[in-house]
C-alpha cells in the first residue's frame, strides 16, 4: 500500500507533482494520461478538496529520481491512489 503521498514543486501542499513514499524513498508518479479522475483521488487523499487542474508536464519537467508508479487509472471515487489500477515498474515488482 502507498501510505504516504505528497505534491511537490507547487505553490502549496495541495499543488504540484505527485510523489509516493515507497521503500524508504519518495518516488515519482509518471503518467502520460493523468486527468481529473486521478487528480481527484490525490486531492481527496491529501484532504485538499476538489481537484482544480490535472497537470501533464513535459518530460523535461517531470523530475528525476526513482519512479514509483506509472499508468495510473482511477475512476475518481477511490479513497486513495493505491486503490486505482496502476502499472508498477519492474524494479518495484522484483523488490516486491
Amino acid at each position: 500500500s502507498f501510505a504516504s503521498l505528497q505534491l511537490v514543486g507547487g505553490e502549496s501542499r495541495c499543488d504540484g507533482r505527485v510523489e509516493i513514499f515507497q521503500h524508504g524513498a519518495w518516488c515519482r508518479v509518471l503518467d502520460e494520461q493523468w486527468d481529473a479522475q486521478e487528480a481527484s483521488v490525490v486531492c481527496q487523499q491529501l484532504q485538499c478538496g476538489e481537484a482544480g487542474t490535472a497537470y501533464n508536464p513535459p518530460k523535461a519537467e517531470r523530475g528525476t529520481g526513482p519512479m514509483g508508479l506509472q499508468g495510473v487509472r482511477c475512476a475518481g471515487h477511490e479513497a486513495n491512489l493505491s486503490l486505482c489500477n496502476t502499472s508498477l515498474p519492474e524494479s518495484v515488482l522484483a523488490a516486491g
